[in-house]
């Protein structure tokens, strides 16, 4: 038994100083001769992977999209004065899209305030008997 732990613990040993030896050397890469050389490289490199693919959603794309909506809100004929005026006219009119109100409103209005004068107003005694009840919880539960 007591060879066996021997074996064991030398073994362990073994391991542990295997583990610490130096890795073997890469094999050396070839320097480049100058800076030149590497930049050209790195050009090359950039230039392929730019014609690579056509970018559609970048910022050239969009600075083309938008000389192209200049060059065709440019095409269309600014309105006139008239024309200006013609449409604030049907805006503002009856039944036109963009009219916040009107006759009809103004009736609507007429209408809602006589119904509602109508509606007889609580006296001081009321209110008092309605603050009063509110406030005693023995009167709320049934």
């Amino acid at each position: 038994m007591n060879k066996l732990l021997v074996a064991l613990i030398a073994g362990g040993f073994a391991t542990v100083a295997a583990a610490q030896t130096a890795a073997p050397a890469a094999a050396p890469m070839a320097a480049p001769a100058t800076k030149a050389e590497v930049n050209k490289e790195k050009a090359k490199t950039v230039e392929a992977a730019t014609k690579a693919d056509v970018n559609t959603t970048g910022s050239t794309a969009t600075a083309a999209q938008d000389k192209a909506n200049t060059a065709a809100s440019k095409a269309v004929a600014k309105p006139t004065t008239a024309q200006k005026q013609a449409d604030a006219k049907a805006a503002t009119a009856k039944g036109g899209e963009s009219s916040s109100g009107g006759p009809e409103t103004a009736a609507q209005a007429k209408k809602d305030t006589a119904a509602s004068k109508a509606v007889p107003k609580a006296t001081t005694a009321e209110k008092a008997a309605d603050v009063k009840g509110a406030a005693t919880p023995k009167a709320a539960t049934p």
